[in-house]
């Protein structure tokens, strides 16, 4: 598996696929391009027992040796493979002496390793050093392409990468048509959703002392929108309407959100929790009383796929406001959630206002949104999804059970 950072708090589907692929009896190696440095690590991670090994950044001089080593390595091997992986890495789009580098130390693990397929997560830069490697090295790789690589990688680059792949998954319809599209149908792509962990929590468990709660989970960047529900909260307020905001999570916007929570009136409002464990997380979904979140799509075209906090929110029958992204729309369905549209605080705070103020449609909007993730999101049924296409794909070797044969008849 290689990944972009790991472990990652906001990734736990890359780390859920990877525990599960476990449990089926895959034997794992994890190479990652850099190890994200996070203050809080999810807890599970302790349970995987694949090694991890981080790829050089070489952001300095690179080894000459070793490079010379690994180039004469893969020559040796297989003259004719490498020779033509060397040219299609250098008339690739994404060429670069640093990429060309990292992934011939890439490629060399491999071959080390004993050349196994690789599954690579991501679009950008994991997708550009594993295509290379696979390349240089001869082996096959499958790709799963998410939210913001999708869109801001050039679709010239983009199309290489899936065209080369055995097989490509994606967690979105909107990301599933462009990928099919750029595959000019030399690539399967399946659509296979991250999915969550269903709660069986329903909306009579939700305690009612005190002001009810909002709650938001995500990074503070620009495109979660925390800024437009910041303002909504404080339409809300000004309305004389009680509650309390929490919002979980780290990100670049993080100043700039406190300073607005001062400029809009709302410091004894709202609560910064920074950064969360998987267990603290789940602790506050336990006491919301409702959910948000304000995600917009940028003008250079990055934006949200499904967010998965949306999907836990919804496992946890919490009613929840949200704005009308395809990821979101794809996610909520009809009838399981208030929409507004983007950059709009004022349909934000009406919608807000709807639930903090009526009971009964909290407990019907919970109830279809703890339905929707339970038919189409559990995780139960999406994980064997992604195991099915990379075992048809010939990435990983499965005992096959009636249910997973099923599943590959039909990705087959």
């Amino acid at each position: 598996m290689l990944v972009n950072g790991f472990p990652r708090l906001s990734e736990t589907f890359v780390l859920q696929e990877l525990l599960e692929l476990e449990r089926q009896g895959v034997r794992l190696h994890v190479i990652a391009l850099r190890h994200p440095e996070e203050t809080v690590v999810q807890e599970a991670a302790a349970r995987l027992r694949a090694e991890v090994e981080y790829l050089p950044d070489l952001s300095e001089a690179a080894p000459r040796l070793a490079l010379r080593v690994a180039h004469a390595a893969l020559l040796l091997r297989r003259p004719n493979s490498y020779l033509h992986g060397l040219a299609e890495v250098i008339a690739s789009p994404d060429f670069s002496r640093t990429n060309l580098r990292r992934s011939v130390l890439l490629a060399h693990r491999l071959v080390r390793l004993g050349a196994p397929a690789m599954y690579v997560h991501f679009a950008h830069k994991p997708a550009t050093l594993g295509r290379f490697a696979a390349l240089l090295a001869g082996v096959p790789y499958a790709l799963s392409a998410h939210a913001k690589a999708i869109w801001l990688t050039p679709p010239r680059e983009l199309a290489c990468k899936v065209r080369d792949a055995e097989v490509v998954l994606t967690c979105t319809a909107e990301g599933h048509r462009h990928l099919l599209e750029l595959s000019a149908g030399r690539t399967p792509v399946s659509l296979a959703y991250h999915g969550v962990e269903v709660a069986a929590r329903t909306r009579g468990d939700v305690g009612r002392d005190g002001p009810p709660v909002v709650l938001s989970v995500g990074r503070l960047v620009e495109k979660k929108g925390y800024d437009v529900l910041l303002r909504a909260a404080a339409l809300v307020h000004r309305r004389g309407v009680d509650f309390r905001l929490r919002i979980v999570g780290e990100g670049v916007e993080w100043a700039r959100l406190q300073r607005l929570v001062h400029e809009v009136g709302l410091t004894d409002r709202v609560a910064f929790l920074g950064p969360l464990s998987e267990a603290e997380v789940q602790v506050e979904y336990e006491r919301a009383d409702a959910f948000a979140l304000a995600c917009r799509e940028l003008k250079n075209g990055d934006r949200d796929g499904i967010p998965n906090v949306l999907l836990e929110a919804m496992a946890h029958a919490l009613p929840v406001v949200a704005t009308s992204c395809a990821g979101v729309l794809e996610a909520v369905g009809e009838e399981s959630a208030l929409l507004a549209p983007q950059d709009d605080p004022v349909a934000v705070a009406a919608q807000l206002e709807l639930v903090l103020l009526d009971a009964a449609l909290c407990d019907r909007l919970g109830a279809a949104a703890q339905a929707r993730v339970r038919q189409r999101f559990d995780r139960t049924e999406t994980l064997p999804t992604v195991l099915a296409a990379l075992q048809a794909a010939g990435i990983i070797r499965l005992a096959s059970g009636a249910a997973l044969d099923q599943r590959l008849r039909a990705v087959a």
